[in-house]
């Protein structure tokens, strides 16, 4: 992260090249993937490829995209103060509908409301708990389609080729490294025109004053945030996991004053609470308003609670994770019920990155879609770094961390100190208290209180549209 800072701070011009046929810097679009790409030399974090594309799929999108379907955001949209742009991944299933905890008490809160998510609808969990919801699927599908056979020009593969060397070789990384990012910007740039036009469709049809959309501090959305800045709308994101010092898309250099940079970021973001505020470095404005989905299971989980440990990934050195884990249920008496769960990213490759986990006929797989559902019913977290870990503390759970190259810097000793081995965790398991009840306190320099009050009170104080 520092070698990025450095970087930005010295704003040497290339950061502020932008490519042909785009707005923002070809810097934003792949500063996340450099920050990726070092923070596996100095985390051990491993990305996990998937992909799940097939032919059927393909013409079954194709044959929505076209057809008409409901859940077009793009041609079905109207007019709405307030759109919340989201992936559509944070989702916990509320009897046979999909709540999205990331947004949907802020949603409800809100007078005039849309959501529009990336991923198809309905979803696997079933269709979306607030009826005012759309996706941009059928857009992205008439994208995909248009950007077929596609090629990029000479002249703007010759000024990426020279960009990427130029960060590669100021960051420190082997430029052979960059091979898979090559390929994503060729996708990126076929894609790009047609999605933006779609983007731009929709921005036409709901005129939004506010715009609401996780992940917009990633860089790589910029044009996205730009389009939604273009229209006049005033552009925030929801945290939606854990940051602080050391993560790429919270901490800017001095390069991001500059206009073309700090148009791909959001004008504000709204943090779990004043500790997620003061982490981070960034333009935008950050607001700490709390976690609704968070004040509200909280309250509903059970104090008294079975003897069950919960195992949480952070992606960070698998191997060493899986044997972990298998030590760890030899060191534990057979009361405990322990339970892996895997970061969302890997749930498709569980089987190939941690093999002696899966086979264990005595440790099982927590595939509940909603982590806080599973927190409500364990006694025990143990983890390296990761929202999870003060998420647990938040419902009554003992928290033990584990250590690694890089816990130090991520949570330090905010639960004691921090293990190397299974022992080590099995020892600090036959200290704790005994009487499996679990005392939920919120701390709320973590988690601001009144978190959907605390939304209204921000909404009624922004200036309504002219």
């Amino acid at each position: 992260m520092q070698r990025i800072l450095d970087l930005e701070d010295a704003a040497p011009a290339e950061l502020l090249e932008v490519l042909p046929g785009a707005t923002v810097p070809f810097w934003a679009q792949v500063r996340m993937q450099f920050a990726w790409l070092l923070s596996e030399e100095s985390t051990g974090s491993i990305d996990v490829a998937s992909d799940n594309w097939t032919r059927w799929g393909e013409l079954s999108r194709l044959a929505r995209a076209f057809l008409p379907n409901r859940w077009d955001a793009v041609r079905r949209a109207k007019r709405h103060d307030v759109l919340f742009f989201v992936g559509g991944g944070t989702l916990s299933a509320r009897g046979a509908r999909a709540r999205n905890w990331l947004i949907e008490d802020f949603a409800e809160a809100t007078p005039d409301a849309l959501v529009v998510q990336r991923r198809p609808l309905p979803t696997p969990l079933g269709p979306p708990s607030f009826s005012a919801t759309l996706s941009m699927e059928s857009a992205t599908a008439r994208s995909r389609l248009w950007a077929r056979r596609h090629v990029v020009p000479a002249e703007t593969q010759t000024t990426i080729d020279r960009l990427l060397a130029f960060f590669a070789e100021r960051l420190g990384i082997d430029p052979t490294r960059l091979r898979s990012l090559r390929a994503r910007i060729r996708r990126t740039e076929a894609h790009r025109p047609h999605e933006l036009a779609e983007l731009r469709r929709l921005v036409r049809r709901v005129r939004p004053r506010i715009v609401i959309m996780d992940t917009a501090s990633y860089t790589y959305n910029g044009e996205t945030v730009g389009v939604f800045k273009d229209a006049g709308a005033y552009v925030v994101e929801p945290q939606h996991g854990w940051i602080g010092p050391s993560h790429a898309a919270y901490n800017y250099g001095r390069a991001f004053q500059d206009p073309r940079l700090r148009r791909a970021l959001p004008d504000a973001l709204f943090t779990f609470g004043e500790f997620w505020s003061e982490g981070v470095r960034t333009p935008s404005e950050t607001t700490a308003l709390g976690k609704p989905h968070l004040d509200r299971l909280v309250l509903e989980a059970e104090s008294a609670r079975d003897p069950r440990i919960l195992v949480v990934s952070s992606r960070a050195d698998p191997g060493e994770t899986d044997s972990f884990v298998q030590d760890l249920r030899s060191a534990v008496g057979s009361e405990w019920t322990i339970s892996f769960r895997p970061h969302p990213a890997e749930r498709d490759a569980v089987v190939e990155r941690y093999p002696l986990i899966s086979a264990h006929p005595a440790i099982e797989i927590d595939a509940s879609p909603d982590v806080y559902d599973s927190l409500a019913k364990t006694r025990v977290v143990i983890g390296v770094a990761s929202t999870v870990l003060f998420e647990a503390a938040a419902f009554g759970c003992d928290v033990i961390a584990r250590d690694n190259t890089f816990a130090a810097s991520i949570i330090g000793d905010a639960f004691g100190a921090r293990v190397n081995s299974a022992v080590q965790a099995a020892e600090r398991l036959a200290a704790l208290n005994a009487d499996g009840v679990a005392r939920r306190v919120p701390d709320p320099y973590l988690w601001s209180p009144a978190a959907t009050e605390n939304y209204r009170r921000w909404l009624a104080s922004r200036p309504s549209s002219p």
